[in-house]
């Protein structure tokens, strides 16, 4: 019946959660994980996975997810096309070669910064969104990618003048070419 799990900050290198099916909150970042399974966990809304050693995360049973935080791992891919719930995601520090959130309409803050990026499309239809009223923290990140060019986005004009924490290399497109993907 355990709905809330906060091991951060340990020296954890493996942790079984498959029993916990009511789990909604699981923070587990800061620790030694290689893996996690979290197949059986689908009433997670909130998952923090951060600062471990996890090469791969598998996500497609948690449709509630609502924040996903995997930054600082070495993950390889992340798909998240099942995670239309999807508000929050923080996936920097890793090694992605390619992201796609096409299909998380609800999503309104990205950080994909410091990967291995060639391929973005943040095409989800909910663009304009990307705002943290009366803030000066943007909510859209995915500088540090020096092999990313094209970024599919919803809007150029406003992607262009919103979204500015790019590295110089990158450019907004609605539909970017094969060769620059």
């Amino acid at each position: 019946a355990l709905t809330e799990l906060d091991c951060l900050g340990n020296q954890l290198s493996s942790l079984n959660v498959s029993q916990n099916t009511a789990l909604i909150y699981l923070y587990c970042g800061i620790n030694q994980l290689t893996s996690l399974n979290v197949s059986q966990n689908t009433a997670l809304t909130t998952l923090e996975c951060g600062n471990n050693q996890l090469s791969s995360l598998n996500v497609s049973q948690n449709t509630a997810l609502i924040y996903l935080g995997c930054e600082g791992n070495q993950l390889t891919s992340l798909d998240v096309s099942q995670n239309t719930a999807l508000e929050l995601l923080g996936c920097g520090y890793n090694q992605l070669t390619s992201l796609n959130v096409s299909q998380n309409t609800a999503l309104t803050w990205l950080y994909c910064y410091y990967n291995q990026l060639t391929s973005l499309d943040v095409r989800n239809g909910n663009n304009t969104n990307f705002v943290v009223p009366g803030s000066t923290t943007t909510p859209f990140m995915a500088y540090g990618n020096p092999n990313l060019t094209c970024i599919n986005v919803d809007d150029v004009a406003w992607s262009t003048a919103n979204w500015t924490v790019i590295d110089p290399q990158s450019f907004f497109s609605n539909n970017c070419p094969p060769s620059a993907i």
